[in-house]
Order: structure tokens, then C-alpha cells, then sequence
């Protein structure tokens, strides 16, 4: 918290256990390695979300003096109804049901990912930056499965085009021009009364 970082060292994840006869027996969560080396990074903390762990923790020391346990550092943060780790299954289950109380368009937990590597991208993150913080061990792979070119973004990139090919004033005319033929074509598209 100190350094506002957030640490990502391992996973919460649910396994299933079989018996000698691979028949499912049960599901157990355990705590596992992430999927490549490069999953393992720092990320930086937003006051945002340092607000909501801070006041998360306050209540949880709270609690523990209340039941008279012993409050740890390495608990995690994010806990379900019953005091256990979300494993990502959950949370993709529970996004329906989230979606609808908060009156959201569709969506998955996987594309809040990809929804951050885009905003990001927007806003100009340097490419060797943002791999990183996705735990990509290249940008390609950010690039290619992540990163998507918005409408609004690629107006921006050809206005700053034009904005070097003409001065202010052209463009205005240019545009002015646009809006004559505009109305001309509606005009010669109208439907002939009779």
C-alpha cells in the first residue's frame, strides 16, 4: 500500500479431485501459479481502488476484534459470501446477475480486459508499458488479441492527418463545402410530390 502497487504473485483457482476411477469427486480451491512467467508483475495502484481496499481492510480488522481473531496482512482482499477467495468462475457467473441490477450492456469479466488494454491504448500508454501490465510477455500478443481501434480514435488519428495537409481554414472550407453537397443531395433525393 506504501508504494501503491498491487502485487500479482499466484491464483485462486477451483480444481476438480477425482478418485482412483476418474470420477469427479468434488471441487477444491487452492492456491496456484499463474499462467506464464510473465503473468507474475506490479501493478500500479489507482487511488480509486486503494480507497475500496483500505475501507475493505478497516472493516475486516473491525470484524476480527469483534470475533476476536487475529487479522493477517496476507488475507485477501476480495471474499465471497462465505469468507472465501472468488475464483474467476464465480465472478464470470455472477456477471449476469450484475450486469442486470446495474442496468449494463453485455459483457464478460474477459472483456473488462480487453476494454482496459483498449482505453489504454487510447490514451497512448506506450506499448512496452502496457504489456507488461497485462502480464503479455510482447506487445504482439496485446496488440493482436486485446487492443481494439475504436471509431472515435481513428477519427482522431486522421484529423491529426489533416490538420498537417491543411490549415485551419481550408479544412473549415473543405468541411463547408461538404455540408452544400450534403443538402444538395438530400434535396435531389427527396421523394416528388405530386
Amino acid at each position: 500500500m506504501d508504494r501503491n502497487i498491487i502485487q500479482i504473485r499466484n491464483a485462486f483457482k477451483q480444481v476438480a479431485v477425482y478418485d482412483n476411477n476418474l470420477k469427479k469427486i468434488k471441487n477444491v480451491r487452492v492456491l496456484g501459479d499463474l499462467k506464464t512467467p510473465q503473468s507474475v508483475r506490479d501493478i500500479p495502484l489507482h487511488p480509486r481502488l486503494k480507497k475500496l481496499i483500505l475501507k475493505i481492510k478497516a472493516e475486516r480488522i473491525l470484524e476480527c476484534k469483534k470475533t476476536g481473531k487475529t487479522f493477517s496482512e496476507d488475507d485477501f482482499v476480495f471474499l465471497n459470501e462465505n469468507g472465501e477467495p472468488f475464483v474467476p468462475e464465480r465472478l464470470t457467473n455472477k456477471m449476469p446477475k450484475f450486469i442486470k441490477k446495474y442496468g449494463l450492456e453485455h459483457m464478460t469479466v474477459y472483456s473488462l480486459r480487453h476494454s482496459f488494454a483498449t482505453l489504454c491504448s487510447s490514451e497512448r500508454m506506450p506499448p512496452e508499458v502496457l504489456h507488461i501490465i497485462m502480464g503479455h510477455s510482447d506487445f504482439d500478443t496485446t496488440r493482436r488479441y486485446y487492443i481494439y481501434i475504436t471509431e472515435a480514435r481513428k477519427q482522431q488519428e486522421m484529423l491529426k492527418l489533416y490538420n498537417k495537409q491543411y490549415t485551419e481554414n481550408q479544412l473549415q472550407d473543405l468541411m463547408e463545402k461538404n455540408k452544400i453537397y450534403l443538402e444538395k443531395i438530400a434535396r435531389l433525393t427527396e421523394p416528388v410530390m405530386a
